[in-house]
């Protein structure tokens, strides 16, 4: 073997660890995120997977789960009708692909778009999209 070369159990230690601090990061990254500016939140889940809305509702900041099904209409019409001056938002939820994914599609041009998405199963995606305030309430934030 080369000199300086990593071996499969150095490269599967240095991703167990970064997996670690990643999960264990995660919740104060969005604690110090949540913070900075007050974020409306929304949760979703998919009614034809029953475990969905528990999932959903273990997400951070869960509120009430509202049931949507693989048609992603409503949810881009509610980001396109967004008052030109309104607070952050952040969509989130457990859902088939095809949510996350055009939600994804719509905002990827947006600046300020956190978007993160993670397979739950074979079926669900557990995702977030946060959208910055715009307007003056952007400015409170700061």
């Amino acid at each position: 073997m080369p000199r300086g070369a990593m071996t499969r159990r150095q490269v599967l230690a240095s991703s167990a660890k970064a997996a670690a601090l990643l999960a264990l990061g995660g919740p104060w990254v969005t604690a110090r995120l949540q913070a900075a500016q007050p974020v409306h939140v929304r949760t979703y889940f998919d009614p034809r997977f029953p475990r969905s809305e528990w999932q959903a509702s273990e997400l951070p900041q869960a509120t009430r789960p509202l049931a949507v099904r693989g048609d992603p209409t409503d949810l881009v019409m509610e980001l396109s009708s967004r008052p030109a001056s309104s607070a952050a938002v952040r969509l989130q939820g457990v859902t088939t692909e095809a949510i996350p994914f055009c939600l994804e599609q719509y905002t990827r041009h947006d600046t300020g778009v956190r978007f993160a998405s993670q397979r739950v199963n074979r079926d669900l995606f557990a995702w977030s999209l946060e959208l910055p305030a715009r307007g003056p309430l952007a400015d409170m934030a700061d």
